[in-house]
């Protein structure tokens, strides 16, 4: 047996192919030049190692590390699944389609990026430059984020986190913030069932343009309650919108702009705009009873919260079956 054949048959396995040998053993794309592309494969469970170059968990496998420190990239191939705790990736993450990336207590200092991700878990965890996501959901707890956290074509759930950049949600299902802080601009466009915006801090200016179904800026409402004010420090724009929209418990620091909506704008008794209203608003309804709250979708982290649940049981299961994965 050849030492690539022995090689084949670890669960963990350390490639180190120049341009020709990579031709020869048919593995076109590990080196594309005279110099050696190194990687690690992850299948199973990892613990408080240190992987020196790149990690990659294969299509449809699973992986789980705990305390691990990995200095290259991190790759979730197709349908693969990592679940990492108290591990810290030196660079970036990317996860392929229907892939799942789930981090807790964990400290990415590059980006991540889904591409047609089942979704991406990020609690208790740092993300240094930046989220990107197209389809699927982005379901941040608690969390500190860096660069900018964009969503597209999927699900948008922000909770208890602080993003120094901006938050862009277009044409998601709903892009919902709760009790966090958004020092860039927030933008939310094109979202199917709205967006919920509450007890937060947006720093720069917001927008709301497009959106559909039911917009809840501040305030009670049919989409569960936001007990806390909500302060935005630039403008506000709210155009385009066929969604009922609510503003409600929020200081507007800007002017605000509301042109273009079907119904109108509707203005609580708690909103207050310290800047120029452009546009057309109305005397906002009264807030539903709770009744009407019991009645509705209520917070929809509770939904991603059992997806979330599900697939890292999976995940985790299958890499425990799998046993130790040698790093």
């Amino acid at each position: 047996m050849t030492a690539a054949e022995k090689g084949s048959d670890m669960k963990i396995r350390i490639f180190v192919a120049t341009a020709s040998l990579a031709a020869s053993a048919g593995l076109v794309g590990l080196a594309g030049s005279a110099q050696a592309a190194l990687y690690t494969t992850c299948i199973g469970d990892g613990g408080a190692v240190t992987v020196g170059g790149d990690l990659v968990v294969p299509a449809g496998q699973s992986c789980t590390l705990t305390g691990t420190k990995v200095k290259g990239s991190v790759t979730v191939e197709a349908g693969a699944d990592l679940v990492a705790s108290g591990a810290t990736f030196n660079q970036n993450v990317t996860v392929r389609q229907n892939g799942y990336l789930d981090l807790t207590d964990t400290t990415v200092k590059g980006s991540v990026t889904a591409q047609s991700a089942f979704g991406t878990h990020v609690q208790d965890s740092s993300v240094k430059t930046g989220i990107t996501a197209d389809k699927g959901f982005v379901y941040a707890v608690d969390a500190t984020l860096g660069g900018t956290v964009r969503s597209s074509a999927g699900e948008l759930y922000v909770s208890g986190s602080t993003l120094s950049g901006a938050l862009t949600g277009e044409g998601n299902l709903y892009t919902d913030v709760y009790d966090s802080t958004v020092k860039g601009a927030l933008t939310v466009g094109g979202n199917t069932l709205g967006g919920v915006l509450c007890a937060s801090e947006v720093e720069g200016n917001t927008t709301y343009r497009n959106n559909a179904d039911t917009l809840q800026l501040g305030g009670e409402g049919t989409l569960g309650s936001c007990a806390g004010a909500t302060y935005l420090g630039g403008n506000l724009t709210v155009t385009d919108n066929t969604a009922a929209t609510v503003l409600d418990n929020t200081i507007v620091r800007g002017g605000l702009t509301a042109t273009g909506n079907s119904p109108v704008l509707g203005l609580g008794p708690l909103a207050r705009v310290r800047g120029a209203i452009t546009g057309e608003t109305a005397a906002a309804t009264a807030a539903p009873s709770l009744a009407a709250r019991k009645a509705a979708p209520q917070d929809r982290g509770d939904a991603l919260a059992k997806k979330v649940e599900q697939r890292a049981a999976e995940a985790r299961a299958d890499a425990s079956a799998a046993g130790d994965s040698d790093l």
